[in-house]
């Protein structure tokens, strides 16, 4: 979903409309922070609009000025998976000054007309900081804003910010980094042209300069994934200022992926850390650091594949941790209330129940699928495909429903040693808030949505992917799934095992692999 983007400047354009309004710095979009800007999606209003959800973003924070998390590209792009509206640039000088009274009346009433404002449990806000939650509450109430207050999202009992992520970087601990953003560090950067040292010793790599301003890695070797159209290759990367061969003034990331000879020169290539191999040295000679750069490749290679033994269970999400059939109906039953006024109580519960059982379990064209409902059923005149599919992204999520064992399984399999993930198809909004909203991503260690990554399943690459992101051997990962294409024979093409979760009762068996009826069954085969 595009985001509309403003800079402070263009503040005149702002459309004059009532919103949900996300307040904070933003600066890397970890878990906590997506906290914050989903509870501002999908807000209905008094008078039953959905009001516009807006992220306002303190930028240049002094304390936040070297370090930044992401590029503005992939920013906008994560936005994208929240059903964020509008980003608003709010340069911190601007506002520095104002009291607390004048933040509120000023920016959040007279400029931006908010009528919910959503924030974390330790925002602070004008002039020294001095506003707190129960600041804005006492501001808001007479002014008719509602306040919304996110509690301490934590993870290892500690919550999370972007100051830990900040440190997890700096010291290589990447597999920390990625619990915390909810996806793995990557370096996001155009690929320069060097000086083809590395293409004359038969070991090309990828080039990429830190913008000054950026967060830096710990200096060294990792393990790193590289996306390029619809694959992804393992590849290792080096961080630091080539020391043996002279070094360089910026810090760069350098790239060598064993199976790929490509030009990526001029593009912006995603380089995902996946874990610190070794420090940065300087080598005695040229020949010394070829022999170690095949040496690290080979380490690394042992790290993606899942050398060391670990195993993981993966998920689909719809229908294997969570109800989907439940979910659909309520988001059916809300949409039809809002838009069905001629329709009685018992009418509008037997076009719901319809709706589910047309809907097929989401596989069909959300395109037409509103569309043909309105030709056929007594909608309020003037509503629209369009309008009903635009509500269905931002509502839809707000009804998931986990099955009651989901949590206390997920707990289980992790005391037993088993690293979690989660594989699913379908809309990024749609799937990336629905995880945010349950929990889910929290208690995982990977979540892979199809929507994200431009392959959807059975594509065993999908898979493949996520084993390399997990560390994990894909014979030594578990897949549970309630279809038997897109889950069971996807997974099994990808060499990992399989579990066949029929929670709809369907009549498909797929041959070779356990069936289980209910979640918690799968804790007596693992």
């Amino acid at each position: 979903m595009a985001v509309k983007r403003y800079t402070w400047r263009e503040r005149d354009a702002l459309p004059t409309t009532h919103r949900a309004v996300a307040l904070g710095v933003f600066d890397g979009l970890h878990i906590g922070h997506r906290a914050v800007l989903a509870a501002a999606c999908g807000v209905i209003d008094e008078d039953g609009a959905i009001l516009r959800a807006t992220a306002l973003c303190m930028t240049g924070v002094p304390k936040h000025k070297a370090g930044r998390l992401l590029t503005a590209s992939r920013e906008e792009q994560l936005l994208g998976t929240l059903g964020t509206d509008e980003w608003i640039d709010m340069p911190f000088e601007v506002v520095c000054d104002l009291s607390p009274e004048r933040f509120v009346r000023e920016i959040l009433c007279d400029l931006l007309h908010a009528r919910v404002v959503c924030c974390g449990y330790n925002y602070r806000f004008g002039k020294h900081g001095v506003g707190t939650v129960d600041t804005l509450r006492t501001l808001c109430e007479p002014l008719g804003i509602r306040v919304t207050v996110v509690g301490a999202v934590e993870r290892d009992g500690e919550p999370v910010s972007s100051t830990r992520v900040r440190e997890a970087v700096a010291v290589g601990d990447m597999a920390l980094a990625a619990r915390l953003l909810g996806r793995p560090f990557s370096v996001e950067l155009p690929v320069t042209d060097g000086d083809h040292r590395g293409r004359q010793w038969g070991i090309p790599t990828l080039n990429q300069v830190f913008p000054p301003d950026y967060a830096v890695p710990r200096y060294g070797v990792y393990a790193s994934l590289v996306v390029v159209g619809e694959r992804q290759y393992h590849a290792v990367t080096n961080i630091g200022v080539h020391p043996t061969v002279g070094g360089v003034k910026e810090p760069q990331a350098e790239t060598w992926i064993r199976e790929f000879d490509g030009d990526l020169y001029g593009q912006t290539a995603q380089v995902l850390l996946i874990r610190f191999l070794r420090e940065e040295r300087c080598f005695a000679d040229v020949e010394t650091l070829k022999a170690q750069i095949v040496t690290d490749a080979t380490d690394a290679e042992a790290v993606l594949c899942g050398h060391s033994g670990e195993k993981a269970v993966i998920f689909d999400f719809d229908d294997t941790l969570q109800d989907r059939t439940a979910a659909f109906l309520g988001v059916a039953r809300q949409l039809l209330s809002r838009h069905m006024h001629a329709a009685d109580a018992e009418q509008l519960e037997q076009y719901a129940r319809q709706l589910c059982v047309e809907n097929r379990g989401g596989y069909v064209d959300y395109g037409t699928f509103f569309h043909e409902f309105i030709k056929r059923w007594p909608f309020d005149e003037g509503i629209t495909g369009e309008q009903l599919l635009w509500e269905y992204h931002r509502l839809f999520p707000l009804h998931s429903a986990l099955y009651a064992e989901t949590f206390e399984v997920l707990k289980k399999l992790q005391r037993r040693g088993y690293r979690i993930g989660i594989i699913t198809n379908g809309n990024s909004l749609l799937q990336n808030r629905k995880l945010d909203l349950t929990g889910m991503r929290l208690c995982t260690d990977l979540a892979m949505i199809s929507g994200d990554e431009g392959i959807h399943k059975p594509h065993p690459e999908l898979f493949r992917r996520a084993a390399a992101r997990l560390g994990v051997a894909p014979e030594n990962c578990v897949y549970v799934g309630d279809h038997p294409i897109n889950d069971i024979k996807g997974a099994k093409n990808a060499g990992m095992q399989a579990i066949y979760l029929n929670t709809r009762d369907l009549d498909e068996h797929p041959n070779d692999v356990p069936e289980v009826r209910r979640l918690a069954d799968i804790l007596n085969i693992l």
